[in-house]
């Protein structure tokens, strides 16, 4: 993430989860697994991934849902092995200037609803996609993190160009 776009994309958190919600102040769980999730995004910002051990439960998934030829897409379990994929998959990245639309939290579950531009390392190529992150808590650690994105458009970004 671009350092000028970092601190207004994080602090667009708290904003997101209250816009349009009056009884946000009511709702003590979801406030704090908003704020943990937002925790997690400041630490990928600074690129201290092996921070995020504090918040991930030892036996938590991360899954980004995507065809095959995505080079992040897949299924990933346990702490150490979340903590190096997101770690790989933020190497590959650059530029990023990413954009909260909504944030969504009921009981244990918060949903960020976004936008990411930037650009992909090994290609070279821009991308400019929707995406939809859902993180589950469980003992006030996250559990599990799923990550929706459009495939079209980080395809084009992560496919060679052809000749």
């Amino acid at each position: 993430m671009s350092k000028s776009m970092d601190a207004q994309f994080l602090d667009a958190f708290q904003s997101a989860f209250r816009e349009g919600d009056e009884k946000t102040a009511d709702k003590r769980e979801e406030a704090e697994n908003v704020r943990r999730v937002e925790e997690v995004f400041r630490i990928i910002a600074r690129q201290d991934f092996d921070a995020l051990g504090a918040i991930l439960a030892d036996d938590v998934t991360l899954e980004i849902i995507g065809s095959s030829d995505i080079p992040m897409a897949g299924m990933t379990r346990g702490r150490q092995m979340v903590i190096e994929a997101v770690r790989n998959n933020f190497a590959q990245l650059d530029e990023q200037r990413p954009e909260i639309h909504s944030v969504v939290a009921q009981g244990n579950t918060v949903v960020v609803i976004g936008r990411d531009q930037g650009l992909f390392l090994p290609t070279g190529r821009r991308y400019d996609l929707h995406c939809m992150y859902q993180y589950t808590f469980e003992n006030n650690k996250v559990i599990s993190i799923r990550e929706l994105f459009d495939t079209a458009a980080m395809r084009r970004a992560t496919q060679p160009e052809n000749d």
